[in-house]
């Protein structure tokens, strides 16, 4: 029965460790300019590695310099123009529209639902005194 509590509290804690970050950043960021990518690098390895790109954008004539995150879902060509957002009270605060945000949200709150579902089957077969 502990093997249950535990699974289930790892998923609960890693979703909601991976995307709780995403959320708030999505929530603060909600001005939008248009940036540059500058380059991007993917990650060593065989298959499909994760890539990383750095960008540049400009609020009320100041430059900002950023890098994403490693993401799989991003398509990042250099030279290329791309949505920024970014936080009104703190412009350094920002990501790209397409950069994978919105899914790393996605995949971070199923794990979380995962975990609190194993934690209801927990309590479930806790209730029903069934012991594995």
């Amino acid at each position: 029965m502990i093997a249950i509590w535990i699974v289930g509290g790892l998923f609960l804690i890693v979703g909601l460790i991976y995307c709780i970050p995403k959320y708030m950043k999505i929530i603060k960021c909600k001005e939008q300019t248009t940036g540059t990518i500058i380059n991007s690098t993917k990650a060593t390895g065989t298959g499909n590695q994760p890539i990383k790109a750095n960008y540049e954008y400009s609020v009320d004539n100041v430059k900002y310099s950023k890098s994403t995150n490693w993401t799989n879902f991003g398509i990042f060509i250099n030279g290329k123009e791309c949505g920024v957002m970014y936080d009104k009270n703190n412009p350094n605060n920002s990501y790209i529209k397409r950069s994978g945000q919105i899914i790393n949200c996605i995949i971070g709150t199923f794990f979380a639902i995962v975990g609190i579902g194993i934690l209801c089957i927990g309590v479930v077969l806790n209730t029903m005194k069934l012991d594995f």
